[in-house]
């Protein structure tokens, strides 16, 4: 029996000598491949899919917002949800109840009309053998409005995927000078990560400073996945991005959209550009390009800011400079004439000859000259009057031919064609006139506020500040620059009558610009354009460009565009309408600056109109309702719109008993809406805030009543 009893002892030490021999083998062969010996299991994969216990939420961070000038929201993040049902029966709550799809019939049905897709389509993918099915267009892009509906059905199984992206709220809006940003997705350690990102525009150049640093919350999580009951373990918040303001006004920018784009259909114009600058600062005001696009859609037909880098023959707008030069030096007399019509440089070439089928207006004076806008006087200048090495240094100081940047946006350089020409004279005089030589509309606009600020050009720019969103301290803040002193006072106050007398004499080229109320001052161009190689026929680059008021000019304004018709009347529409606009806005009276706060619209369509506006005016807004109605069914500004206290918020309710109310102080996109919403037919007369109106307050409005408003 001890006998037995010993051997008996040996095999149990075998068995467990084996075991631990197995374990520690089990060990090293995990150690080396990751593997469970016996399994085959992927150990290191298990555990990095389970989180070793922990789950880890990223917080994304808010992008900084782009202001306007005037405090209103440019661009801003807004969020999007994106729906999905989980199908799979192993899907359970933490307290083991269904987070799966139950009844099926009934959430195709109730889930059907909120958004907007067949029941049986619906139904069709709920019936799909998989973990978990979306509904493609339908269940895209969802708003928080749309969300909290789905969420109010309670039915399980039915999920969302937040998704942050940029909104631009007044779409196509300085569109190539603002740019966009859109959601990049990144691979990463093999976790999917998304952030908005700046494409184009300020957007891009100022990335840097709108892009935020991300914060995480990691929760303790059970076998599954799921996050436990109060397991978070540990948090760091997320640190929103710098706020950007441009130097552009939203008054200002709409009215110059609104004349361009009449001028643009009622000239065919196939290119067009405008800008319009404060003189004595360099903060660009407003800018077009057309065609243009919409940075929510970016439906870009053209990838050129025409503005900043398209360079063209602009015509006779370029003769300024030639005078001033020769009005500097001393060399020019205004009063000494020449005879214009023919200028022959070379017997063997045809002659240089004047706009007007080189006709001419007989021996004129170079005062007349430039009012009549002679190319002859220009050739005249150049090879009996001008010092050519003194106004190759004045191109050269006046920032032409020659590219650069503003704000990181590059802007283009133009081309000198005198430069490659081999020594012929004819690139050198058609520069004179603003042909053979190539500008931008930037180049131009900064030259000619050399003749605002006493002979010194003012460097524009986009960018007025940058600001912590958090702390609302400025991190940037941009400084007026002026070049070096390129022409005299005298000088300046000559250019000033010169280009006066194009805008105020009858009989001159530029008097259709010409204004009862401000005293407009500047030089209009025709230039050819060249295609392959040759001039279109009958094809031009009408151009303007003009300061205003003349004894102290405050804008400078440049306008061109392209086409086979031209019209100074058309084009004048829009030097006025923008000049005043801007000179409006310029010399408002100073009010007192307030802290303001800024609220987030959420969307109050079919609320009680008394819920409505306690939420409204709790924020410091100013509801103003359109009818007698108890329920809201439309609101302007839309929502996720970001408005500072005091600003109005309009809410259209279900009540057809609507009256006038008071608009004075509105501005036009206020009165538009209120007109929008009311149905009533709206005439805009002036530009600015509105001070008086046709119908008094308090009148009740019929359908399509006409109403006009008045601005100043």
């Amino acid at each position: 029996m001890k006998k037995n009893s010993n051997q008996s002892a040996k095999i149990v030490l075998c068995i467990i000598a084996l075991v631990v021999v197995a374990l520690v083998f089990n060990v090293v062969f995990l150690g080396v491949t990751g593997k469970h010996l016996v399994s085959g299991n992927d150990i290191k994969d298990y555990a990095k899919n389970r989180g070793g216990g922990q789950k880890v939420e990223t917080l994304q961070a808010k992008r900084g917002t782009i202001y306007s000038s005037d405090n209103e929201v440019i661009a801003s993040d807004v969020k999007k949800y994106k729906l999905y049902a989980v199908l799979s029966k192993t899907r359970l709550t933490a307290d083991k109840k269904p987070a799966y799809v139950v009844d099926k019939k009934e959430t195709a049905k109730k889930l059907a009309p909120i958004i907007k897709m067949d029941e049986d389509k619906i139904l069709e993918r709920l019936n799909k053998d998989t973990y978990q099915v979306e509904f493609g267009s339908y269940g895209n892009n969802l708003s928080a409005l749309v969300k909290d509906k789905i969420d109010a059905l309670n039915l399980p199984g039915l999920e969302f995927t937040e998704l942050t992206s940029r909104n631009y709220r007044y779409g196509d809006f300085a569109s190539y000078e603002v740019g966009y940003a859109q959601v990049l997705t990144e691979e990463l350690e093999s976790k999917t990560t998304q952030s908005i990102v700046g494409q184009m525009g300020i957007e891009k150049t100022y990335n840097d400073e709108l892009t935020g640093t991300n914060g995480q919350k990691i929760y303790l999580a059970d076998n599954n996945n799921y996050i436990l009951p109060n397991g978070i373990i540990s948090e760091t918040a997320p640190v929103a991005g710098n706020d950007v303001y441009l130097t552009i006004d939203t008054d200002i920018q709409t009215e110059m959209d609104l004349q361009m784009k009449k001028l643009v259909e009622a000239q065919k114009a196939d290119k067009a550009t405008c800008a319009i600058m404060e003189a004595k600062t360099g903060r660009i005001l407003a800018v077009t390009n057309y065609p243009s696009f919409d940075p929510n859609k970016r439906d870009m037909k053209n990838y050129v800011d025409l503005f900043l880098n398209e360079a063209v023959e602009p015509g006779s707008v370029f003769k300024a400079f030639v005078y001033a030069n020769a009005l500097n030096d001393g060399r020019l007399n205004l009063k000494s004439t020449y005879p214009s019509g023919k200028f022959v440089y070379d017997k063997k070439l045809k002659p240089i000859g004047d706009w007007n089928d080189a006709q001419g207006w007989g021996t004129i004076s170079y005062e007349k000259g430039f009012y009549y806008s002679s190319n002859t006087a220009i050739c005249n200048m150049l090879t009996k009057i001008t010092d050519k090495e003194s106004l190759l240094q004045d191109y050269e100081d006046l920032g032409f031919f020659k590219a650069g940047e503003v704000d990181g946006l590059p802007t283009g350089s133009g081309v000198a064609g005198y430069k490659n020409n081999d020594g012929r004279l004819v690139e050198y005089l058609t520069t004179g006139y603003g042909q053979g030589s190539t500008f931008t509309g930037l180049q131009l606009m900064r030259g000619y506020s050399a003749f605002a600020n006493d002979g010194k050009m003012v460097e524009p720019y986009l960018v007025e500040k940058v600001v912590n969103s958090e702390t609302k301290e400025n991190v940037y803040q941009a400084k007026t620059q002026y070049s070096k002193q390129i022409y005299s006072t005298s000088t300046v106050k000559k250019m000033r009558d010169l280009l006066s007398g194009v805008i105020n004499l009858k009989g001159s080229t530029g008097y259709p610009y010409h204004m009862d109320d401000i005293r407009l001052i500047g030089k209009t161009g025709t230039g050819q354009v060249a295609k392959d190689g040759r001039y279109r026929s009958n094809y031009y680059t009408n151009s303007f460009v003009g300061l205003a008021p003349y004894d102290d000019p405050e804008v400078v304004i440049v306008l061109w565009y392209q086409s086979y018709a031209g019209s100074a009347v058309n084009s004048a529409k829009v030097v006025n309408g923008v000049v005043r606009a801007a000179l409006n806005k310029i010399n408002e009276q100073p009010v007192k600056k307030v802290e303001t706060s800024t609220f987030v619209l959420d969307s109050y369509l079919n609320q009680s109109v008394d819920f409505a506006k306690k939420i409204l005016t709790s924020h410091q807004l100013s509801p103003l309702t359109i009818g007698d109605g108890k329920t809201v069914i439309d609101q302007y500004p839309k929502a996720k719109t970001e408005l500072s206290s005091k600003s109005r918020v309009f809410l259209q309710t279900n009540g057809t008993n609507i009256t006038m109310p008071s608009m004075e102080g509105w501005s036009r996109k206020e009165a538009e809406a209120f007109a929008s919403m009311a149905n009533i037919d709206l005439k805009f007369e002036g530009v600015g805030s509105i001070y008086k109106q046709s119908v008094t307050k308090g009148t009740k409005l019929k359908d399509n009543q006409k109403v006009t408003v008045y601005a100043k």
